[in-house]
């Protein structure tokens, strides 16, 4: 029969954990305390935090989205698809209002109706060659020749493309993110190469167009040529004499994580600040269409939009309405293609500009890192253990992030992370294996605290 003593101290634990938690909730502390924990758990917040620590807005590049939203659709009487006379006035406003870029995510691959398809036709025809660089969205399609894989894709004709041809501040490009087998966007595609018998060609991405125009330190479109002809050349023709390396960028990763920082919604968090040209702007900013458009429907005039919003950053003219069925999963929800393109754009600085590591590099670092943790917390009880590798992630994000790109090294502390994990897990089933034989079933429960001796008396 177990002593009252014992019976106390079992029963003491719970009885002050209740104790506490009653007297939280009485004073209405303990939904605060519930909603701050909701917050940390909250994956948009962990997303952001380790894109933060890792550095990915690390000369990061502001973005202004012109959404045209259900409102716009609605103002405009939910036409099938959205006026291209309206996407050429805001064009024409972003560009008039002294844009550091601007891109139109929209498909021009199939004629919409006259008046709006002469009125963008006429804006780009009419372009002046000292305009903010535009670039203008590529729709590729399957190949429709016999013998082509099922999933080569190919330039798609547009309604524009004479107009373009020999405009040297507007480019094509080619918007495309990597698909998971989970169905969730993660990752981009910094480019996309076209072989063909007269030699093929490559059509950069917004992002990589974005860092060479909208950095703080902007670079000439000839170095987006220069790093397409290379790429062009080392894909399609690799037998053929070495071109030039492309100096620029230091770290075209083809295939770098997305840094998600902007959230959808009315309950994405709050604002972030970046600096830029010695003061503090916001990273983002998303304005409705509608906002810019009179009661008639047409643009309004630049001097009736603020300054901060449009100059010097890069604009993004997209669609969110739910007729563009342009959307798609990632970390940190459901976001519409536009969103999805000003994440990557935003952060595309900090990816381009790091020190260039292949998978070899990253897995060598990836088992030091992991090394360093075990010995480290070996003796260590798990409290203190998970201390000590929370501590590791976050300083080993920070001083890679500043190192590589921040995507590597995000790559390379969940690496980590996973064979430390791994290695516990490998260690609990062979101590559990170890004790069965003796202890039975009992090896799943946690071992007994050793007890006190007991004093003896001895009766007289």
């Amino acid at each position: 029969m177990k002593r009252p003593s014992r019976w106390i101290g079992l029963l003491a634990k719970p009885a002050i954990l209740a104790s506490v938690i009653g007297f939280l909730s009485f004073f209405g502390l303990a939904d605060q305390i519930a909603g701050f924990s909701a917050n940390l758990g909250e994956k948009d917040r962990i997303v952001r935090w380790s894109a933060v620590l890792s550095g990915a807005t690390r000369d990061a590049v502001p973005v202004t989205l012109i959404d045209i939203d259900a409102a716009t659709m609605a103002l405009l009487g939910h036409p099938q698809r959205v006026p291209r006379d309206l996407v050429a006035g805001l064009a024409s406003l972003a560009a008039a209002k002294r844009a550091s870029g601007i891109f139109l995510d929209m498909d021009t691959s199939q004629p919409g109706s006259p008046a709006g398809d002469q009125a963008l036709l006429a804006f780009i025809s009419a372009y002046p060659g000292d305009a903010p660089p535009l670039a203008l969205a590529r729709r590729l399609g399957p190949v429709e020749q016999a013998g082509s894989r099922d999933e080569a894709l190919a330039e798609q004709p547009s309604i524009l493309d004479a107009a373009v041809r020999g405009r040297a501040n507007i480019l094509w490009v080619t918007s495309i993110s990597r698909i998971d087998e989970d169905r969730v966007v993660r990752r981009w595609e910094l480019s996309r190469t076209f072989c063909a018998p007269d030699g093929g060609r490559t059509l950069p991405s917004p992002q990589l167009f974005a860092a060479a125009v909208a950095s703080a330190d902007p670079r000439p479109l000839s170095d987006i040529q220069a790093f397409a002809a290379a790429r062009t050349q080392a894909i399609c023709d690799p037998g053929a004499a070495t071109a030039p390396a492309s100096p620029w960028p230091r770290n075209p990763d083809q295939r770098a994580a997305i840094a998600f920082l902007i959230a959808d919604g009315p309950d994405h968090a709050d604002p972030q600040f970046i600096r830029r040209d010695g003061r503090n702007v916001p990273l983002f900013r998303r304005v409705s269409a509608r906002a810019l458009m009179t009661s008639a429907g047409t643009i309004v005039a630049p001097r009736a939009v603020a300054d901060d919003l449009l100059r010097d950053r890069f604009v993004i003219i997209g669609a969110s309405h739910a007729e563009s069925l342009d959307g798609h999963l990632t970390p940190i929800g459901f976001l519409p293609g536009a969103l999805i393109v000003a994440n990557a754009v935003a952060t595309a600085p900090a990816v381009l500009s790091g020190q260039p590591l292949g998978p070899l590099g990253a897995t060598l670092i990836a088992l030091a890192l992991f090394g360093a943790m075990m010995v480290v917390t070996s003796r260590l009880r798990a409290v203190a253990a998970s201390v000590v590798i929370a501590v590791a992630v976050l300083v080993s994000l920070m001083a890679l992030g500043r190192i590589f790109a921040p995507s590597t090294a995000g790559d390379i502390v969940l690496a980590a992370f996973g064979m430390v994990a791994f290695l516990s897990t490998l260690e609990g089933l062979y101590t559990i294996c170890k004790e069965w034989r003796a202890r039975g079933w009992r090896a799943l429960l946690k071992p007994e605290k050793p007890q006190a001796s007991q004093r003896t008396e001895d009766i007289a």
